[in-house]
């Protein structure tokens, strides 16, 4: 919270830290006059630290006169400081959008790009000091690229991270590090070549999924998605040699969940054709509404393969991600990815490793559920105000990204092509479309990287566009 960083081997004691980085953000306007500061209870649980130390430090700040009691209230920053840097470092989620619009890009661009993550909130300074610690003490110091397997301990963190998270009961052994999701699939497409030449897909999907298999020279077979997620009742059964790579949790784009009959029928017909369904799990820790669902796994995990990556919950660039595996597909798993030379720096995961046993994963997706929720809100506002009820959208409450269905004829006969004169960037479902001529209408408007007044700004500018293309609002 506050990118509050207590640093355990300083001989400053934790309150001493927290005074003297709220002091520094005070006067520089990060945290600016009047601003609100949260509960002491809730930053006690996201310091991980005792909750009388919070409450030393505002009665500390408060004596000196950086912030201010408001009985009932709360505790808020004081005015009439000073600002060391007249510019001030503001938050995005309060300040107010500079005349002419703030950039997201060096041409002044704005991205509703898919998939990205808030790099603003990447906790930097804290990884690198776990960084700084894999490459001065490494735990395996054997000349090489270390196990095929990857960094036992990483193994454990996220044996533990998933039945706390997720509901999901294995043994480390069955877990196998990758270079992100990508290369799960990939493995995946090399290990079981020899018994499978098809694999059914979603439709619309990501295409980096089906082309890895379609490289492999897998066959691709679409089957369409809807509001219940991928449409496993069109098909009789699985044909033998065939694989399904599947979405369950957060299917992208059109952001549905697979239903639970869905999913029975789905393991039902890889039971009966011997065949393995790959669950594609890419942001379901991003779920803003209700409980976490079940991963596909915890139904069948004799029959699935579990594909994680940490590329949504803190950054594309680490590259790391996971696959559970059935116990029989181990060796063959281990085969494939020594043959192929697959490996995953150590360094990263042994940082990874102790980022997660420290507790700042989890407590980093927690903060993020809370500011993708707010600029998930914050774009569907902006779309009901600028199209009224011209407008749906789809899919369930997570990750970030939605699906933008139109009402009005005008709106769906747009291409939405050359939309950068107008200042924005946004993709179509048409992209992600291979028959389903359903899922093809509208836009996939991707929020997590785009502060709230950015997006306000840029739904602003897709109404400019529209409404130079003909539509008028009714």
């Amino acid at each position: 919270m506050y990118g509050i960083h207590i640093d355990p081997a300083k001989s400053e004691s934790a309150m001493k830290q927290i005074c003297g980085q709220l002091r520094a953000m005070i006067e520089s306007g990060a945290l600016p006059s009047g601003a609100r500061l949260l509960p002491t209870r809730q930053l006690a649980k996201e310091w991980g630290i005792a909750r009388n130390i919070v409450i030393e430090v505002y009665e500390q700040l408060t004596a000196e006169g950086y912030l201010e009691g408001r009985i009932g209230s709360g505790t808020y920053v004081a005015g009439g400081i000073r600002m060391s840097d007249e510019r001030g470092l503001r938050p995005p989620e309060t300040d107010k959008l500079p005349n002419p619009p703030l950039p997201v890009t060096s041409s002044g661009i704005i991205d509703f790009a898919t998939g990205v993550p808030d790099g603003s909130s990447f906790p930097a300074k804290v990884w690198a000091k776990y960084m700084k610690e894999a490459v001065e003490h490494p735990a395996d110091r054997s000349p090489g690229y270390g196990s095929v397997f990857g960094n036992d301990q990483l193994r454990r963190e996220i044996q533990g991270y998933l039945f706390r998270a997720k509901g999901i009961r294995c043994e480390a052994g069955r877990i196998m590090i990758v270079s992100g999701a990508s290369e799960g699939m990939l493995l995946s497409a090399a290990a079981l070549q020899s018994r499978y030449r098809a694999i059914y897909v979603e439709d619309p999907t990501i295409p980096f999924a089906r082309d890895i298999f379609k490289h492999m020279h897998y066959r691709i077979v679409p089957v369409p998605v809807d509001q219940a997620g991928m449409n496993f009742d069109a098909l009789d059964g699985f044909r033998q040699g065939h694989l399904a790579l599947v979405t369950p949790s957060h299917q992208f784009p059109v952001g549905s969940l697979l239903s639970i009959q869905r999913r029975k029928k789905a393991i039902r017909m890889a039971e009966e054709a011997d065949a393995y369904l790959l669950e594609d799990d890419y942001d379901s820790e991003f779920r803003l509404k209700g409980m976490p669902v079940p991963p596909l796994y915890t139904q069948a995990p004799d029959r699935v393969l579990y594909i994680g990556t940490f590329s949504k919950t803190l950054s594309p660039g680490l590259r790391i991600g996971f696959v559970l595996l059935p116990p029989t597909l181990i060796d063959t798993f281990a085969a494939a990815k020594e043959a192929l030379n697959l490996y995953t720096p150590p360094a990263a995961q042994q940082a990874l490793a102790g980022f997660m046993a420290d507790g700042h994963y989890e407590r980093h997706i927690l903060a993020m559920k809370k500011l993708y929720k707010k600029r998930r809100q914050a774009l569907i506002d902006a779309l009901h105000r600028y199209f009224g009820h011209s407008v749906a959208i789809d899919g369930d409450e997570a990750g970030m990204h939605l699906r933008v269905a139109f009402r009005e004829d005008t709106l769906s006969a747009l291409s939405w092509a050359n939309t950068e004169a107008f200042g924005f960037k946004a993709e179509t479902c048409r992209e992600y479309a291979i028959l389903n001529a359903d899922a093809q209408d509208g836009i996939v408007l991707g929020y997590g990287n785009l502060s709230i007044p950015i997006i306000d700004e840029g739904i602003r500018r897709l109404y400019d566009y529209a409404a130079a293309h003909g539509y008028r609002p009714d």
